[in-house]
């Protein structure tokens, strides 16, 4: 929305200046005389010149992009990682033994574990350095599946979403680029 607003802010200021600079006089038996119907075309066209340059402020100033910041998404992973304490209902942990809100003994919860969905594939080279990004990708905690060659197969996710937010996090700290594949059942 800024692009557009820069673009548009310059048309309104280029048409202002066209509008400006147009001859409004015209030749007669006595020189140069203004004419009036030229005179109103020049008031009107500095006029849209100038709403649209305004335009083209406003969505400059109030077209900022809404940005995700790091807590947010550790809020969103953490909202997942939670369930209802059995006695007292306040969320705790699914990996929890004892619930920090009433003290009770909890049994953890393992996540139950997808048969298929979304997955991020990561290629790398045989020997060291697959094993350094297997060894990464399990101190993130993600789940692994066997290996298709030298590609390493992280997942499986529920949804696109789920999956690219793990394809982010394992680029940006771990520096382990890969894609996002869906295979179909039976692949």
């Amino acid at each position: 929305m800024r692009g557009f607003g820069i673009l548009v802010l310059i048309v309104g200021i280029v048409v202002v200046i066209v509008a400006l600079g147009m001859d409004v006089s015209v030749s007669s038996g006595m020189g140069r005389v203004n004419n009036l119907g030229l005179m109103a075309d020049r008031q009107n066209y500095t006029m849209l010149g100038g709403l649209i340059a305004i335009a083209g402020l406003l969505m400059l100033i109030f077209g900022r992009r809404k940005s995700v910041k790091n807590e947010d998404i550790a809020a969103i992973w953490e909202a997942k990682d939670t369930r209802p304490c059995p006695f007292c209902a306040e969320p705790i942990r699914r990996a929890a033994i004892k619930c920090k809100h009433c003290g009770s003994d909890v049994e953890p919860e393992q996540p139950a574990r997808l048969s298929h969905g979304w997955t991020v594939r990561i290629p790398s080279k045989p020997g060291g350095e697959f094993e350094r990004a297997e060894g990464l990708v399990r101190e993130a905690g993600y789940p692994l599946l066997p290996a298709d060659g030298a590609v390493l197969i992280v997942g499986f996710f529920e949804d696109r979403d789920e999956a690219k937010s793990v394809q982010k996090e394992l680029a940006f700290k771990y520096a382990l680029h890969g894609d996002i594949y869906y295979p179909q059942p039976g692949s």
